[in-house]
């Protein structure tokens, strides 16, 4: 298997000092405007993606660098793409709502190899690289053992618009919320799928999420010995048009559900 210690570790520091910069350049000045509807993005998701693709560009400048907000950086003749978010959960951090991160990941062949989650309201680094576990501030992570969905709590998210999806998640929601523990909305895919991967949360599932948002964290849960599929339970890339993931005892009930609802 391919070593990636190198390309995690700059994913690692990267990811912390575009934290470390947040909160400063948030102090400097926050301005909000909407990308499309009910989409907004800030002047500091533009500043804080720039310095990651101009830093990821100088590190590995044969790579791809695929970001939310600013146009793709092309590579060389290479396999090799990083997707990078530089604050994901925008409209919790332009209210000033504590449940936003920066998420990076390298995929190779369209399948993540490294994937690395800052939380800089909590300091948290979540990080994976394949083959080699997953660690929260360097600890190893697994994800839970609850194998009773009458007592799990899971995780989802909504579209911006619901005119989006032909699937309406809202009834998921209902029903799963009625099945379970209970179902939380954070507002933040990479932060659901890092918390599903320490067993905060037992389970996670959302359709229309782009790469960008899970390449990172689905990494996370593999690695942390969690199982990670589309809702129909097949494979899963980060490129796909929903995604689920949960602990092992809990993913076939869960796309059963999903697919009977």
């Amino acid at each position: 298997m391919a070593d990636y210690t190198v390309e995690r570790r700059c994913a690692e520091a990267l990811a912390r000092a575009a934290g470390k910069r947040i909160p400063i350049e948030r102090r400097e000045g926050l301005s909000v405007r909407d990308k499309s509807e009910n989409n907004p993005v800030t002047n500091v998701d533009v500043s804080i993606e720039t310095f990651l693709q101009d830093e990821l560009h100088s590190m590995f400048p044969d790579d791809r660098i695929v970001g939310e907000e600013l146009e793709d950086e092309p590579g060389g003749d290479t396999d090799r793409a990083w997707y990078i978010d530089p604050i994901d959960g925008t409209l919790n951090f332009s209210r000033d709502l504590p449940m936003f991160c920066v998420s990076i990941a390298l995929q190779v062949d369209r399948q993540s190899v490294v994937g690395v989650i800052y939380d800089p309201r909590r300091d948290e680094l979540f990080s994976a690289e394949r083959g080699e576990g997953a660690h929260l501030d360097g600890e190893p992570i697994r994800v839970s053992e609850e194998s009773s969905l009458g007592d799990a709590v899971l995780v989802t998210g909504f579209p911006r618009s619901l005119e989006e999806t032909e699937v309406d998640n809202l009834i998921n929601f209902t029903q799963l919320t009625r099945a379970s523990q209970g179902v939380r909305r954070l507002g933040s895919a990479a932060l659901d799928l890092a918390y599903v991967a320490t067993g905060r949360l037992d389970g996670f599932w959302e359709y229309h999420l782009n790469p960008w948002d899970t390449a990172a964290g689905y990494l996370l849960v593999q690695e942390a010995g969690g199982v990670v599929t589309d809702a129909r339970g097949e494979s899963y890339s980060a490129h796909e048009a929903s995604t689920l993931a949960t602990n092992p005892h809990l993913h076939e009930e869960l796309v059963e559900r999903l697919e009977d609802f």
